[in-house]
């Protein structure tokens, strides 16, 4: 039997049986189950903050190289899409937050579960997955914090080139602004490649916390 394919949750199954949680009315199973949800709320905001940043991109890109007849028109769509924009990145680091505020408290109470376990077989299941769980938040946390980092440096960027367009459309205005157009991109696709990890993180995250079917039952 691979105790991995069980998921990381099957573990704490096991724990219902001992008399020490009779009686709790928040088993641990049930933070995984949140937690499982949490990540998934990661995982989804994630993909349409990166469609956003194609959507931003795509109008600084018009804006600048392919203006629409309307210089004015064109800064509002921009204006318009990176306001959206930064609330998804507000957004996607609340829910990283969820994240990371619910694993201190879940991680002790497991650990301290799987201690009161006087069975050696199931100890070590119990270990087992409890260690996988400690290399997916570790996993997740990682990736987490790059990506913050990585769509920090992006809205910040993104936010003086607003500035400077803001107060200059004009021929000069533009042709400057289009010379850094280049290093815009290189932020968005690294934001959107430490998205994609992120996104990987959440899902594996995820599915190893989510309880088996039933459980919740």
């Amino acid at each position: 039997m691979t105790f991995r394919k069980m998921g990381i949750a099957a573990s704490l199954t096991l724990l219902l049986a001992i008399p020490a949680l009779s009686g709790c009315s928040h088993l641990p199973y049930q933070s995984a189950e949140n937690i499982s949800g949490h990540s998934m709320s990661v995982k989804q905001i994630g993909l349409k903050v990166a469609a956003r940043v194609d959507s931003t991109m795509a109008a600084l890109n018009t804006l600048l190289n392919k203006p629409s007849g309307s210089l004015s028109n064109d800064y509002k769509s921009f204006s318009n899409k990176f306001s959206s924009l930064k609330s998804g990145y507000g957004d996607l680091k609340s829910a990283i937050s969820r994240v990371s505020g619910s694993q201190g408290k879940y991680m002790a109470t497991w650990d301290k579960q799987i201690q009161s376990i006087s069975n050696s077989d199931i100890q070590a299941v119990a270990k087992s997955n409890y260690s996988n769980a400690q290399e997916d938040f570790s996993r997740f946390t990682r990736r987490a914090k790059t990506t913050e980092s990585s769509g920090g440096a992006l809205m910040a960027y993104l936010g003086n080139m607003k500035k400077y367009l803001s107060t200059d459309l004009s021929a000069t205005g533009i042709q400057g602004a289009s010379g850094l157009l280049g290093k815009a991109k290189s932020r968005a696709a690294t934001f959107k490649h430490d998205l994609f990890k992120l996104d990987r993180a959440a899902s594996r995250l995820s599915s190893d916390l989510k309880p088996a079917a039933g459980a919740s039952q």
